[in-house]
């Protein structure tokens, strides 16, 4: 009993790491319900009663739109299925099973009812957003969020981000410069698209990617809405030394006149740790306490040359 317990647990931490671990599936607007539901010419809810290859029979249940007057409830139709492999990588394939209940979105051609898309398994959840989309005044035009300008330094990471909504929901595309972002082929440029916004990364940037980009999102009805930001990539900036190291900088003391005499001028040096005094013409000396009586016409100051601590000599 202990052991069968323990194997329980095991798997089901397994599955949960599964879970977490799998990668975060990516918004598609082919894939959508709303998207789907708002094309389609009908949709109706129908229940499986055989199968082929590439079609089934199906009765109707129930009619969420009509194409024309088609189709009626309880009528049996004969539905050509789409092909296996379909946009959005077939995220929304759906093996069909008999006697189960689907919501199918399709249309007539001619005598033929074709599905545009797998049919997706009938929930009480599904069939409230399907009801959603065809009430009068569903659509909306989108709006989006302003963006903020980047500025960074080559090889640095870049990510923009917009912000959009619409009913149902917008279709997003980058621009640079004009030009569609999906054009350009490198690697370094990643969309990733979700249900109300979009995500564009740049990585290692380089002087090249300062462009002016453009969000754009196209709604079911209206103009599309656009926001703009400015990437600005900039050379690495290189440190500059510090002159204080090396041309002293004024001594950390509350009085600093006091220690130099004759009017000479107390400066620290960071780079010994120690400080020394910058004479006036005419004096010298570790506190300039001397008279200098040599010829220094060539030169408007006199310093006092020590060993540093890091047996170097400053002046």
């Amino acid at each position: 009993m202990k052991t069968d317990r323990r194997a329980a647990l095991w798997a089901l931490l397994c599955l949960c790491c599964a879970a977490l671990a799998a990668p975060r599936r990516l918004y598609c607007d082919r894939a959508d319900v709303a998207w789907r539901a708002y094309r389609a010419p009908a949709a109706f809810e129908a229940r499986v009663q055989s199968l082929a290859r590439d079609a089934a029979t199906v009765q109707v249940k129930r009619v969420f739109r009509h194409q024309g007057h088609w189709p009626h409830e309880d009528a049996v139709l004969r539905l050509k299925l789409p092909p296996d492999h379909l946009d959005c990588s077939g995220r929304f394939e759906v093996p069909l099973k008999n006697r189960r209940n689907y919501i199918v979105f399709a249309e007539r051609r001619g005598h033929s009812a074709v599905a545009l898309g797998p049919p997706i398994k009938r929930t009480s959840k599904l069939v409230k957003r399907i009801r959603a989309v065809y009430k009068p005044g569903y659509s909306s035009p989108a709006r989006v969020e302003p963006m903020q300008s980047v500025r960074t330094t080559r090889g640095n990471r870049v990510r923009l981000e917009c912000k959009a909504s619409a009913r149902p929901p917008p279709r997003i595309s980058w621009y640079k410069d004009g030009k569609p972002v999906a054009d350009i082929a490198l690697r370094r440029f990643r969309v990733q698209n979700f249900r109300r916004r979009s995500v564009l990364v740049i990585r290692h940037a380089r002087s090249e990617d300062s462009a002016a980009y453009e969000c754009r999102a196209q709604g079911a009805v209206g103009p599309p809405a656009i926001a703009s930001a400015n990437v600005s990539v900039l050379p690495p900036v290189t440190a500059a030394p510090d002159d204080s190291t090396t041309l002293g900088s004024p001594c950390p003391m509350p009085d600093p006149s006091s220690y130099c005499l004759n009017g000479g001028t107390c400066l620290f040096f960071e780079i010994v740790q120690e400080q020394a005094c910058k004479c006036p013409e005419g004096f010298n000396g570790q506190r300039c306490e001397n008279k200098d009586i040599s010829n220094r016409s060539s030169m408007s100051h006199s310093y006092t040359c020590k060993l540093g601590l890091s047996i170097t000599y400053y002046c």
